[in-house]
C-alpha cells in the first residue's frame, strides 16, 4: 500500500490514514531529505550529511544498516537503489505535503487571477499545518540542521506570499471573513510584520469593524514597541489616521507578488534566484555584499524600484551563494563563483545572453563574467562598484588596509542592527521605519561570520586585468558623493573599459533604490532600449 509522508510539523508517515511509527530519527531525516531533493542521491553525500562523525566506510554502512531497517518495517521496494545512489520510489511514497506544498506554489503562484490559480493556493494553505520539521532535531548532525533550517525559512516565505496574495483576492471578492482569516494566519507567522497588520486593519475598516481596525493598530504598536522598540512605520501611522477620522474606504492594493523562488545547483550549492518581467532583454542584477529575494519585496522603495526594472527587461535576481535563500558556504565566494553559478542560472532558464547589471560588490563578478564568456552578455551596466578595494601605488582612491578593517569591524560589531547606514543611505540613517528593515533584512540575508568571510574575499580581488577584454556595450553610473564607494572607483573603471559610456550622478545614497531614483532609472531605460533597438536591426 503506498505510504504517504508528513513533513510539515514532526515528520511522521501514513499507510491507509494509521500512523506508521518509525523510531529511527536518521531513517526519517532519510525520508525528509530524499523527498525534498527529489532525486537519485550519492551514498557518500548522505553518509555525511547524517554520520559526520563517522568515517567514510563506517557511515556508509550506518547508512545500509538503516535502509535495511526501513525497508523490512515498510516496504521492499520504497527506495530505488545502485551501488552509488539512493532516491524514494513515487510508487511506494505516494505524496510528502511540503513538496506537494512547493510544487502547488511554484506551478500556480504567479496565476492567482484563475480559478485554478486560486483554488492550488486555497489548496496549499491548508498543507501547512505547522512549519518544516517542527520539533525534529538531530544535534550532531550541522549539516542536516543547517538544511532544515533553510528549508524551512523558504517554506515560512512562500507560505506567507502565498496567505498575503489569498487575503487579497478574498477582499476583492469582498469575502472579508476569508481574508481576514488569511491575514490573521500571515500575522501568525510573524507578528511583527507590519505590512499585515496594515492589511488587517483595512480589512476590518472596510468590512465595518473600525473598532477592531483600531486595536490591531494598537496591538501593532505594543508589539513593535516591545520587542524592537519602534513605533510604528508612517504609513501604518497614516491608516490609523484615516480610519479614526473615518476616511475610509481605502484602497486595499496588493503588493506586486514575485514569482515563485527557484534553485539551480552550481558547483553542488542551491543557488536561489527569481525570474519575472517581460521584454526584449534579459537584465541580470548582481547583488551588493547581502541580498535576500523575499526582502526585495518587503520594502516599498526597493520594490518598486524592481518592479520599474521588470517594465524594461525580463530580470534575473539571485542570491549568491552563501548569503539569503542560497546554500550557505564554509569559504569566501569569489566573483569566479558568482559567474560560474549565473552561468548555470542562464542556462536552467534557456536564456543565451543577458544585460549584466553589476551593483557595488557584485561589479566584479560582471566584469568576470563579461571578460570570460563575452558570448553570453549583451551588455553590461556597472553602478556604484569598483574594480579593487585596497589602495595600492597605482591605485590611490582604494581604501588603505586598515581603514577597510575598521570598517568591516564597525560593520560586524553592529550586526542585528541598521549597521552602517549612514554610509550606505544618509537619506535614511535618521529614518526609524527603515533603519528597522535594514537590521532585519541584515539578520535574515547573512550571519556576521558570512559578511566577514564576503568583506574578506573583496579585499583581495583585482579584477583591472579583465577591463581591457570588454568588448560589449558598457554603461557606468556612480553618484558623485558615494559614501560607501568613492565615485573615483568608478571613474576609472570607465576610462579603463574601452568605450564605455560614462553618467555621474548627484547625490550620496549608495544605494541605488534610494535618493533621486528617476534619474537613475531613466538612464538605465535609454540604455536598455538602445541595446533593445541594435539587436533587432542586426
Amino acid at each position: 500500500m503506498p505510504l504517504n509522508l508528513f513533513l510539515f510539523g514532526y515528520p511522521r508517515l501514513e499507510q491507509q490514514g494509521q500512523t506508521v511509527p518509525i523510531k529511527l530519527r536518521k531513517g526519517l531525516a532519510l525520508l525528509a531529505y530524499l523527498a525534498m531533493v527529489g532525486k537519485p542521491l550519492s551514498r557518500d553525500r548522505l553518509a555525511e550529511l547524517l554520520w559526520p562523525e563517522a568515517p567514510a566506510g563506517d557511515g556508509r554502512a550506518c547508512l545500509r544498516r538503516t535502509l535495511h531497517r526501513l525497508v523490512r518495517q515498510l516496504d521492499d521496494g520504497m527506495f530505488i537503489t545502485t551501488p552509488q545512489t539512493i532516491a524514494l520510489a513515487p510508487s511506494v511514497v505516494a505524496s510528502a505535503d511540503a513538496v506537494a506544498f512547493r510544487d502547488l506554489l511554484e506551478r500556480h503562484g504567479g496565476r492567482l487571477s484563475t480559478k485554478e490559480g486560486f483554488a492550488a493556493l486555497r489548496h496549499a494553505s491548508t498543507l501547512y499545518v505547522d512549519d518544516f520539521l517542527l520539533g525534529f532535531h538531530i544535534p550532531e548532525c550541522q549539516d542536516f540542521a543547517d538544511w532544515q533550517a533553510r528549508v524551512t525559512e523558504e517554506l515560512r516565505q512562500a507560505f506567507g506570499e502565498a496567505l498575503t496574495q489569498l487575503a487579497h483576492a478574498a477582499a476583492a471578492a469582498d469575502d472579508y471573513e476569508a481574508a481576514i482569516a488569511h491575514a490573521n494566519r500571515r500575522l501568525a507567522l510573524d507578528s511583527l510584520h507590519e505590512p499585515t497588520s496594515q492589511l488587517l486593519m483595512r480589512l476590518h475598516a472596510e468590512s465595518g469593524q473600525p473598532a477592531a481596525a483600531l486595536r490591531r493598530y494598537e496591538e501593532c504598536r505594543e508589539i513593535l514597541m516591545r520587542e524592537l522598540g519602534v513605533r510604528p512605520q508612517a504609513s501604518t501611522e497614516k491608516v490609523r489616521q484615516a480610519i479614526a477620522h473615518g476616511d475610509f474606504p481605502l484602497p486595499i492594493v496588493p503588493m506586486s507578488a514575485p514569482t515563485p523562488v527557484r534553485y539551480v545547483v552550481s558547483d553542488g550549492v542551491h543557488v536561489a534566484y527569481r525570474l519575472y518581467g517581460a521584454g526584449p532583454l534579459t537584465l541580470v542584477a548582481l547583488p551588493g555584499f547581502v541580498s535576500h529575494l523575499d526582502f526585495y519585496w518587503d520594502q516599498p522603495e526597493l520594490a518598486s524600484f524592481m518592479q520599474a526594472l521588470g517594465r524594461m527587461a525580463r530580470v534575473v535576481c539571485f542570491d549568491k551563494r552563501g548569503v539569503g535563500l542560497s546554500d550557505r558556504i564554509d569559504y569566501a565566494a569569489t566573483p569566479q563563483h558568482t559567474a560560474r553559478d549565473l552561468l548555470t542560472i542562464l542556462d536552467a532558464e534557456s536564456i543565451e545572453k543577458a544585460v549584466l547589471l553589476g551593483v557595488s560588490e557584485g561589479g566584479p563578478a560582471a566584469l568576470a563574467l563579461a571578460a570570460s564568456s563575452p558570448s553570453r552578455v549583451t551588455g553590461l551596466i556597472l553602478y556604484g562598484t569598483l574594480a579593487r578595494a585596497i589602495r595600492a601605488d597605482d591605485y590611490p582612491w582604494g581604501y588603505p588596509q586598515e581603514s577597510y578593517d575598521a570598517h568591516v569591524d564597525a560593520l560586524i560589531d553592529d550586526w542585528g542592527g541598521p549597521a552602517c547606514i549612514e554610509r550606505f543611505a544618509p537619506g535614511w540613517a535618521h529614518d526609524v521605519e527603515r533603519r528597522a528593515w535594514w537590521a532585519r533584512a541584515l539578520r535574515l540575508a547573512a550571519s556576521p561570520a558570512t559578511v566577514r568571510q564576503v568583506f574578506e574575499a573583496l579585499k583581495t580581488i583585482d579584477v583591472r586585468p579583465l577591463l581591457v577584454a570588454i568588448d560589449c556595450p558598457t554603461l557606468v553610473l556612480h553618484r558623485r558623493d558615494d559614501k560607501a564607494v568613492p565615485v573615483e572607483h568608478g571613474r576609472f573603471l570607465a576610462s579603463a573599459i574601452p568605450n564605455a559610456q560614462w553618467v555621474e550622478l548627484p547625490g550620496d545614497d549608495h544605494w541605488w533604490w534610494v535618493g533621486d531614483t528617476s534619474a537613475l532609472l531613466h538612464h538605465l531605460n535609454v540604455f536598455l532600449g538602445t541595446l533593445a533597438g541594435t539587436l533587432r536591426n542586426t
